[in-house]
């Protein structure tokens, strides 16, 4: 029972603390926003979604290659639908990326990949997203500060984002990737994944006792990542490709709103909002990620109307369109599952 509502507040309170968030930032501005919207053009509406389903495009990619490096060999389309249901799991239940691994975690395994893999594939992936973020982040401050040379809060918050996302990144090369190191944290690691599986399932997903295979997985699956370093070339291309079109759904959403912005300034822009999304009790850092994208942009001199416009067209094409779809996608990976793996 007291697990239950642990549960449900874990779901609650996050979403509720988001709405206030744009509550606060939406109510006074609505007026000035509402006129921006009215203006919208379809157009470029249109190809901001497209840059949106590229860049879920680029992250099934991600997984498929890894995947693949690792031996397991899925077709495209599931691996593509999987993709999908997991990470907007992850946006939309707040838990530090928690919920959208033991999602990936459970659809791959019903399709024979085993949890060993699992866990490699989203380590590799995991530090290849982080460091490019990390990249684009200091990017956007190099621009900033060439633009306004000061070490103002903006200057600051970025650096502390860097090292963040950066600190994250290193942790898990050092933990996984140093043989000495994972023998020691293999168990901890095993224990601290059934913990999470169990509070978000009820259920243990790797049963105790197989716990020697479980790190006899792990250990195979990053020996191939040192034996196939060919793949790492064309991973790192998915991910920034991930990357352009997300920010281009930004970009083009500030078109539909009829803003044309310079290349410096959407960098900066996408940059700070990325670094709110890392916020573990937020979905997807939703609030925190609107007012930091606007608050941003006005700065550098936009309309304030458009630039939260901008930013919730940009949530609604990134974020809620994709979730409404990862329903039916969920449904038909559960229906193949049934049909072709039972």
């Amino acid at each position: 029972m007291a697990n239950a509502i642990r549960k449900r507040l874990s779901l609650i309170i996050p979403v509720l603390l988001a709405a206030v968030i744009l509550a606060f930032l939406i109510v006074p501005n609505f007026k000035e926003m509402s006129a921006v919207l009215r203006n919208t053009q379809p157009l470029w509406l249109a190809v901001s979604l497209l840059m949106a389903a590229g860049s879920y495009v680029f992250m099934s990619l991600m997984l498929w290659d890894a995947l693949i490096l690792l031996n397991y060999r899925l077709k495209f389309i599931p691996t593509a639908a999987i993709t999908l249901v997991s990470t907007v799991v992850n946006y939309f239940v707040s838990s530090a990326g928690a919920s959208g691994f033991i999602t990936r975690v459970h659809l791959l395994e019903k399709r024979g990949v085993p949890y060993g893999a699992c866990v490699t594939s989203s380590i590799v992936i995991t530090v290849l997203i982080y460091v490019s973020l990390a990249a684009i982040v200091a990017g956007g401050l190099v621009l900033r500060f060439v633009q306004t040379p000061s070490f103002g809060r903006t200057f600051w918050e970025g650096l502390i984002g860097i090292c963040a996302v950066l600190g994250i990144a290193t942790a898990l090369v050092v933990i996984f990737f140093n043989e000495k190191i994972r023998k020691r944290w293999g168990r901890k690691i095993f224990l601290i994944t059934n913990k999470i599986v169990y509070f978000f399932s009820k259920r243990r997903l790797i049963p105790y006792e197989q716990f020697k295979s479980f790190q006899e997985q792990l250990d195979s699956g990053i020996d191939l990542v040192y034996e196939h370093t060919e793949h790492m070339p064309r991973m790192v291309a998915y991910v920034f490709a991930d990357w352009f079109c997300n920010m281009f759904v930004l970009y083009f959403a500030f078109k539909a709103v009829g803003v044309s912005m310079t290349m410096p300034q959407l960098i900066i822009g996408f940059a700070i909002g990325m670094l709110m999304t890392v916020i573990p009790i937020l979905p997807g850092g939703m609030g925190a990620m609107e007012a930091a994208m606007t608050a941003s942009f006005v700065s550098m001199g936009l309309d304030k109307g458009a630039a939260i416009a901008a930013s919730l067209i940009f949530r609604i094409l990134y974020y809620i369109l994709p979730g409404f779809l990862s329903l039916f996608v969920f449904w038909w990976l559960k229906t193949s599952e049934r049909r072709n793996y039972n």
